[in-house]
């Protein structure tokens, strides 16, 4: 089977969040915490020798597998989410959204990334994975950093001008190609990196 990215599109639904959580509600003038998205990935990847090689060489198999999986606990929604207007039980859930959205983008850049290592040879097929880890510690600890900005700077979508700007970085990085171009094996555009969106827009992690 050909390397694989799912799940990268999800539109997230309340009923994913599982049985509401009885929390607090605010207070008049107060703001909480209305709901928690968590998002991680699974993968697989192998080495194969490649034929004909010697001394033998080795090649990043053509069976990469990255799954974007919304993690359904711990995610949770506040019950007194379900008792204000349809307008800000959508607010809400527009946000955590992006919670989403912004890890499966950080995988699908991931992804892009061991991918390349398609039309490298190695010596070792240990050499082949110790690239493939290389590539997955400059991605793993971004994923919380970016979340915690998006938070900070949207005040968890209260702040709408910063929810605005973040959505845009989002349908950035979904939908402009990258310059210059970079392309799938079917010919399909590559889109410009996550990081690279918020680097252009003056944010460092």
């Amino acid at each position: 089977m050909a390397s694989q990215l799912l799940n990268l599109i999800k539109q997230l639904r309340w009923s994913d969040f599982g049985t509401p959580v009885n929390k607090p509600a605010p207070g008049p003038g107060q703001t909480a915490t209305a709901a928690l998205t968590r998002t991680n990935y699974a993968y697989s990847a192998n080495a194969e020798p490649v034929l004909g090689t010697n001394p033998p060489k080795y090649r990043l198999k053509d069976d990469v597998r990255f799954t974007i999986q919304f993690q359904r606990p711990p995610s949770w929604v506040a019950s007194w989410v379900f008792k204000t207007s349809v307008q800000e039980q959508n607010r809400i859930l527009h946000h955590e959204q992006g919670h989403y959205d912004l890890v499966a983008l950080l995988v699908r850049d991931m992804f892009i990334d061991i991918m390349q290592l398609k039309q490298n040879t190695y010596s070792t097929a240990q050499a082949v994975m110790d690239e493939i880890n290389q590539i997955k510690r400059m991605y793993d600890p971004k994923t919380q950093p970016v979340q915690d900005r998006y938070d900070v700077n949207t005040n968890h979508g209260i702040t709408q001008s910063q929810q605005v700007l973040w959505d845009g970085f989002i349908q950035k990085a979904f939908t402009q190609q990258r310059n210059p171009p970079m392309y799938a094996p079917d010919g399909t555009p590559y889109k410009i990196p996550l990081l690279t969106v918020l680097q252009q827009a003056g944010i460092t992690l």
